[in-house]
């Protein structure tokens, strides 16, 4: 399974600024992915391509079901 793409300018975008943490972010013009923050003046850009793959495959969580009937089980109790 794949996860990682190119990145798209619709996104993601950021709720505050690298820089100062202010909030006052507009789009830049300039570029799809560029951000002005109003209050220090920088410009910055944001990409997400995405996830990289898992080094080791998920397992299924058990059920909540099983896990109490597993559990009492373990502790000698018949069902």
């Amino acid at each position: 399974m794949k996860l990682r793409r190119s990145p798209n300018p619709n996104r993601n975008h950021p709720l505050h600024c690298p820089y100062c943490a202010s909030t006052v972010l507009l789009p830049e013009i300039d570029t799809e992915f560029a951000w002005e923050c109003l209050e220090c003046t920088r410009v910055f850009e944001v990409k997400y391509h995405g996830q990289n793959e898992a080094d080791a495959l998920i397992t299924p969580a058990v059920s909540t079901t099983s896990a109490l009937q597993n559990s009492l089980r373990k502790r000698g109790h018949t069902l």
